[in-house]
């Protein structure tokens, strides 16, 4: 059963089949414990009547009077009896006519209720008690016929069992009318899922109910995250292709060299240069690793590998990083997106670090420091720019720090620049919660 309708549907209906058959038992239960409260108080209040005709004489034997009692005791059969037992005599009520029932035996002075089978196929309903007058001990049992009771019983029980099943039969269906309702929304995202898939649109609308939304929202938040990522991708190669394009190039021009001491220099210079792409893009596909969007990742952790990474390509200027970081300090975000962001800010503080590179944490704000030129004031606000190169002498494709800028700001993130005299100092604070 892994319709989410079907599910609903089946738990309403068993649970209201449960509250349902509880509730006409317990109904049933309380009218027939009523009922027969009625009944022995009324039988109570006769056993009372009756005691008021015992007499006794001097010998002890019993004179028996029922004109207190209701005609019912003097009609055969009349569902309305009494026995009186003194010791071995039993006086029987005229309504058992030549009938008898069974006289129980109470303890003490506490009334004794049981039920046991009548004259005529009746059934009797039986209150019984001692008592003691005139130093005489004897026993009064009063019986009720029950049998139209249990019958009356028995049919409120049937029509209370139809009519619960008519009322559940209502709930079912209109519950069955809120659900399909409810989730006739679902239609339209399967609707905009598919539109999704042939690339009308590239976010999804939802209009329905709170719990599904979410849902839409993290979908949503995922197909933006996996747009910037695949852009960044084409950005990427394309600038790679570019830089290779170029070189390659430079290399075709090189043919026609006649000095075979430059072209010697040139071609080697070139190789260097293309060996330091390839390195820097092996480098940054390899310590990305697992991709998990959306999970706590371990911010050391990204640091150590980027700053690894970073010391096998610079390591002719034998840099020394240093992080201030503390250990099991995570930040939730797409894992690809933090090497991203983090690697281009480390990257560009190596390139243009004299001999050190610091990163620490303060709050939520990471800090990335380095001891060399910085950036002219004025170029500052520029810095970010696509294409934008502060040296047009460094290598690079001046997309680095725009691309950082970028991620940054699909987290909520402030990404802002220094001059740390000496160097640069980069910082990036995020949103509160973000880091833990």
């Amino acid at each position: 059963m892994n319709s989410l309708r079907n599910r609903l549907s089946f738990g309403l209906i068993v649970s209201l089949m449960v509250l349902l058959l509880a509730q006409w038992w317990l109904s049933s239960r309380a009218i027939e414990n009523l009922l027969e409260k009625q009944l022995l108080d009324q039988l109570q209040q006769d056993s009372e009547a009756l005691l008021a005709g015992v007499e006794f004489d001097a010998t002890g034997a019993l004179a028996l009077s029922t004109s207190g009692l209701v005609p019912a005791y003097q009609q055969p059969y009349s569902g309305t009896y009494f026995a009186l037992q003194h010791q071995a005599d039993v006086r029987y009520s005229r309504s058992l006519w030549d009938a008898d029932f069974s006289v129980p035996t109470p303890s003490g002075s506490e009334v004794f209720t049981t039920r046991q089978p009548g004259p005529d196929g009746q059934y009797l309903l039986v209150h019984a008690r001692n008592y003691e007058k005139d130093n005489q001990q004897f026993t009064i049992a009063m019986a009720r016929d029950i049998t139209p009771l249990r019958n009356n019983l028995a049919q409120y029980q049937l029509a209370n069992a139809g009519f619960s099943a008519l009322f559940l039969l209502a709930l079912v269906l209109i519950q069955r009318w809120i659900v399909i309702n409810t989730l006739k929304p679902l239609s339209g995202v399967q609707a905009a899922l598919a539109r999704l898939q042939q690339g009308e649109i590239t976010q999804l609308e939802f209009q329905g109910p709170d719990e599904i939304k979410p849902l839409v929202v993290e979908l949503n938040r995922l197909l933006t995250a996996i747009d910037q990522r695949l852009k960044r991708s084409r950005e990427g190669m394309g600038n790679l292709a570019h830089a290779l394009k170029t070189r390659l190039a430079r290399l075709s021009q090189l043919s026609d060299e006649s000095d075979r001491e430059h072209f010697v220099q040139e071609v080697q210079t070139l190789t260097v240069e293309v060996a330091r792409l390839i390195d820097r893009e092996t480098a940054r596909v390899r310590v990305v690793g697992d991709l998990r969007p959306g999970q706590r990742v371990d911010l050391l952790e990204i640091l150590n590998a980027l700053v690894s990474s970073c010391k096998s390509l610079y390591r002719d200027k034998a840099l020394h990083f240093e992080i201030l970081v503390p250990k099991g300090t995570t930040l939730l975000g797409d894992r690809e997106d933090l090497f991203e962001l983090f690697g281009n800010l480390i990257d560009n503080a190596s390139k243009w670090a004299n001999t050190q590179v610091l990163i620490s944490l303060q709050g939520s704000t990471l800090e990335i420091r380095d001891d060399g030129p910085g950036c002219p004031a004025g170029l500052l606000a520029e810095i970010t720019q696509r294409g934008f190169r502060a040296d047009e002498n460094t290598p690079g494709s001046g997309l680095g720090l725009a691309i950082a800028q970028d991620i940054a700001g699909t987290y909520g993130a402030v990404l802002e620049f220094a001059n740390n005299e000496p160097g640069l100092a980069v910082r990036v604070t995020f949103k509160p919660g973000t880091l833990i």
